[in-house]
């Protein structure tokens, strides 16, 4: 206890000797051997368990001769401390409590920070596998400093603990569906929307729209102000926003890249300023285009963006999910397909501990386009992608809650089929569910696709 603050000695030595004069907090659900500091303290906690497991009373001799049992060590000082004249009964120990977890999360934090200083310290020299582990340390004091210890003592739950869970998810059904895309083809597909804890995956071959579904999805969030961070690990910064104010102002995105007027350009930028100050009053977004982002890392940029809004939930879109460092390379002696697994058990994990919802975009195999042969409108159909395209499907979307993939016939049409073939052709996007937990596979969702601004809208019958 000696690398303890003065504080948090007290707050334990109050708490014992509390417990100790009033067992009735020894039922109390937020006391538990976790919370104490050093093997003695624990020790005496157990002693007076036993006792009252045992029906023995309190006593100082009962609790020295329980103490002795558990601890060789066991010191008849400390017993002397805790059974010392009795302070003013408490009506409740919630502040103790607190005190207890606050140091908790101090000492776990610094414990991980030792740590990552050991490791620099230790190294000859940094390269990508020390980088990560120093990284993960400093990752893992981040979370101890802002995990919730109100929940982390319920991951094991009785009855009463998990109805009280529950029903509390149950009064808020009354007022509806809860958790929206507010993307008219996400919220036909997914009926239970976007909820926390989650991962769902939008996959396709390249082309096929896979990254503008992402962009509009993100729009959507952005519009009505759900928190939402948009990760673009394969396309730029520049390029994404080219992509996201064409889609708003529905504006070319020709005309943004590659102006031609002068004069037009200039008004095209007052447009773009004015667009941006509107944007600029979302505070509830993140955009980063972190190329060599591990799933640590993730966690660290989620975690801060929480403690900057003040509360966990948000979506966070990952495009492409296979470019996360953790997906890019085999460790350990396993093979591409187990380091998958590995990462999206981790990622999985994220999501529940953090309380979002995470959207990962990949690409899959074109298939057999070589050998399909397609000589008319009606065998564009050949096209339409399935799971079996993603290359280890199964270690991707084991833990995925749905799986989306899209499809556009017009896109193979220019590449199959003669320009009279398909001049009149409207270009539809199809989103079909080929995974689902609460749904029904095989569910389809058409919107007008227009690459020029990088938009998927309702198609108007």
């Amino acid at each position: 206890m000696s690398n303890q603050s003065s504080v948090d000695n007290f707050s334990e030595k109050r708490l014992l000797q509390t417990l100790f004069y009033q067992p009735e907090f020894l039922d109390d659900k937020d006391v538990n051997e976790d919370i104490f500091s050093s093997l003695a303290t624990r020790n005496i906690y157990k002693s007076l368990i036993a006792l009252k497991d045992n029906a023995i009373p309190f006593t100082r001799d009962a609790l020295l001769q329980e103490y002795a049992k558990v601890d060789l060590d066991a010191s008849q000082a400390v017993v002397d401390v805790i059974t010392e004249k009795q302070h003013e009964p408490l009506e409740t120990i919630k502040d103790i409590i607190e005190q207890l977890n606050d140091a908790k999360k101090r000492r776990s934090a610094a414990a991980h920070l030792k740590a990552a200083i050991k490791k620099i310290e230790d190294v000859s020299h940094l390269n990508e596998n020390n980088t990560e582990t120093i990284s993960k340390h400093i990752s893992d004091a981040e979370a101890s400093l802002k995990s919730d210890d109100s929940s982390s003592f319920k991951k094991v739950m009785n009855f009463e603990e998990w109805s009280e869970q529950y029903n509390k998810e149950l009064n808020l059904r009354k007022m509806g569906k809860q958790f929206y895309f507010y993307n008219f083809m996400f919220d036909e597909l997914i009926p239970d929307g976007p909820r926390p804890g989650e991962i769902g995956i939008i996959a396709s071959s390249p082309g096929s729209g896979k990254s503008t579904l992402a962009l509009n999805l993100v729009n959507s969030l952005i519009e009505v102000q759900v928190p939402s961070m948009y990760f673009s690990l394969e396309m730029s910064s520049i390029a994404t926003m080219d992509r996201l104010l064409s889609k708003r102002l529905e504006v070319e995105y020709s005309s943004i890249i590659n102006p031609s007027d002068q004069g037009h350009f200039e008004d095209l930028c007052s447009r773009i300023n004015m667009e941006q100050k509107t944007l600029l009053e979302n505070k509830k977004f993140r955009f980063s285009e972190d190329a060599s982002m591990s799933i640590a890392d993730l966690k660290s940029h989620i975690q801060k963006f929480q403690a900057d809004l003040g509360q966990k939930y948000c979506i966070v879109v990952l495009d492409l999910l296979s470019m996360i460092t953790d997906f890019t390379r085999t460790s350990g002696g396993a093979n591409f397909a187990q380091s998958i697994e590995i990462g999206m058990n981790e990622l999985s994990s994220v999501a529940k501990e953090l309380g979002v919802h995470i959207i990962g975009v990949l690409q899959v195999n074109r298939g057999n386009e070589s050998e399909t042969k397609c000589y008319d409108v009606q065998d564009l159909a050949k096209f339409r992608p399935t799971r079996a395209q993603i290359k280890n499907a199964n270690a991707w979307v084991e833990r995925a809650r749905y799986v989306v993939m899209t499809f556009r016939e017009k896109m193979y049409a220019e590449l199959f089929l003669e320009p009279e073939q398909h001049d009149t052709m409207l270009d539809i996007i199809e989103c079909q569910v080929v995974k689902i937990n609460n749904g029904k596979i095989g569910k389809i969702s058409k919107g007008l696709f227009n690459s020029d601004f990088f938009s998927i809208d309702p198609i108007v019958i």
